[in-house]
């Protein structure tokens, strides 16, 4: 048989413990909660952030593309380190399949402007997603690509 006294005491112990998650959950302190009494935390993917990632990856695919195509139509221009360049940064993001890449123009310099132009608007859009992201390493990934695509930049812009 169950006193008042120990009922009483196991209510409050119980909405205490409650209290104390729901203020955890509310000040972004679950996970270290859950850390601290032994259990391992899965976090969420965050759904902007994975549409961040989607939208980077669908972009960095065409830029491959893009960068493919030039160098098939030019292959004077020395695009590998480029090409290797965003090689990587697509696989970091995981993948995706690019687009139909318009062909390149034909005059070189044209070309070479094209590129160039294409890496650096890569280079603001991953940026712009950077400061978008919540994910801390999601972030350190869109911006060392936005620090990649600038090298491209120049890079390609020492072609003409």
């Amino acid at each position: 048989m169950m006193t008042r006294r120990v009922l009483i005491g196991t209510g409050v112990a119980v909405v205490g413990a409650g209290g104390l998650l729901v203020a955890a959950e509310a000040t972004g302190r679950l996970d270290d909660v859950a850390d601290a009494v032994g259990l391992d935390p899965r976090p969420e993917p965050d759904p902007g952030d994975t549409r961040i990632l989607r939208r980077a990856a669908t972009a960095t695919a065409a830029l491959l593309a893009t960068v493919e195509s030039t160098a098939a139509a030019h292959p004077g221009l020395a695009l590998d380190p480029v090409a290797a360049i965003v090689r990587e940064q697509l696989a970091a993001l995981g993948g995706a399949t690019a687009p139909a890449s318009p062909a390149p123009p034909a005059d070189v310099a044209a070309a070479v402007d094209a590129l160039a132009t294409a890496l650096d608007a890569a280079r603001t859009d991953r940026r712009r997603d950077a400061l978008a992201a919540g994910s801390p390493a999601l972030v350190r990934v869109l911006a060392s690509m936005s620090a990649g695509h600038a090298q491209g930049v120049r890079a390609v812009r020492g072609l003409r």
